[in-house]
């Protein structure tokens, strides 16, 4: 591995997928399902987690941990309030993990389109283009084939930033260092190489593993950090 390698860290860019506190739950969200099973909150809370209701507390950017717990509470009977009971009680796990990350992504890029819509719509597309990729694939000559998926695995770093990694570190959301800013950076490029490559694979802070770039291989992160932290 070069030592010179950049590294690349923060949300999800997603995200998506990834997600605050993505680090202390392992459990990968799916936004779109988890802004389905929250429709029973939007009428208090707010469809983008703003509430305006005085006195019902807004949703958008809090803690996925802290979410998470709270609906447990209620789901379980540690908490009590026969809203949040009723509306708690029929989820599983997974629906809490969910919504959870859903109403933690509902913040808004300097664009003003929220990132959870966003991460949501990456994750829609991404079997779409898998399948895509495969049946075109299956179309041509066993080596124009072989040549498509050699051409797969050597993604740009360019290319990997604008499919995964822009929602967020286009815009700096959630402290995500912006492309090509060396002091912003700097604190993790002084981590060293081997530090920022396990971070990137195993996801940090709101970031979830891999930048939810899930079929990138460890070449393909390096390339896409050097791009992130050089911007060309």
């Amino acid at each position: 591995m070069k030592t010179n390698f950049q590294w690349f860290t923060s949300a999800a860019c997603f995200t998506l997928a990834l997600f605050g506190n993505i680090a202390a739950s392992q459990t990968l969200a799916d936004i779109s399902a988890g802004k389905q099973r929250a429709a029973a909150c939007f009428a208090c809370h707010g469809e983008d987690g703003v509430s305006k209701i005085p006195g019902t507390p807004h949703l958008a950017g809090q803690d996925r941990t802290y979410l998470e717990n709270a609906l447990n509470a209620y789901r379980d009977g540690a908490r009590h309030d026969p809203s949040m009971t009723a509306m708690a009680k029929p989820l599983s796990d997974k629906d809490i993990t969910n919504i959870a990350a859903y109403f933690h992504m509902a913040i808004r890029d300097g664009r003003g389109q929220m990132v959870s819509a966003a991460l949501a719509t990456q994750q829609r597309i991404q079997p779409v283009a898998r399948i895509a990729l495969a049946q075109q694939q299956a179309s041509k000559p066993p080596e124009a084939a072989e040549t498509a998926s050699h051409e797969a695995k050597l993604r740009s770093g360019k290319d990997i930033y604008a499919a995964h990694c822009l929602a967020c570190h286009g815009t700096g959301v959630a402290g995500a260092p912006k492309l090509g800013d060396k002091a912003a950076w700097k604190p993790h490029l002084d981590q060293g190489a081997e530090a920022m490559l396990r971070s990137a694979m195993k996801g940090k802070g709101a970031m979830p593993a891999k930048g939810t770039c899930t079929t990138c291989t460890e070449k393909e992160l390096t390339q896409a950090i050097d791009y992130l932290v050089n911007g060309k």
